[in-house]
């Protein structure tokens, strides 16, 4: 991976901290449909509330506790490339000046994410019987 080609100023700094706010935002809400998915089920009566409990549980420890270390233990540089690459945030928001400088993370996190879906439908393939050993 090449060096950035300039250092991210004090106020790009700024603007990709709320970037990073809206990503976890969004990311965060996404997590959330689910649980309120559940919610209506128990509504219905479609499971009792202890099932629910176990599913609020789950979400706590599970996607809350997850985003909740990504957005506060990594940069907001490479939050933000994240989402880009994963298509959280679109990289017209980045402008030409703060692109160039996100552009090989940005490309890093797509070349893991293909990687990783590669794998992944590998493994199912194989799973289920499609594919060689």
């Amino acid at each position: 991976m090449s060096e950035s080609p300039t250092k991210i100023t004090k106020s790009e700094r700024a603007i990709l901290r709320q970037f990073a706010q809206e990503s976890w935002e969004t990311e965060l809400d996404d997590s959330l449909e689910q649980l309120v998915e559940e919610f209506s089920r128990w509504a219905d009566n479609g499971m009792n509330a202890f099932e629910l409990s176990d599913k609020i549980h789950k979400f706590h420890n599970g996607a809350s506790r997850e985003l909740y270390s990504r957005y506060t233990g990594l940069d907001p540089d490479t939050v933000v490339a994240r989402a880009i690459a994963m298509g959280i945030l679109k990289d017209v928001i980045l402008g030409k000046t703060l692109r160039p400088k996100l552009n090989d993370k940005i490309e890093l996190f797509r070349s893991l994410e293909h990687d990783w879906l590669a794998c992944r439908n590998h493994t199912a393939r194989r799973a289920f019987g499609h594919g060689s050993n």
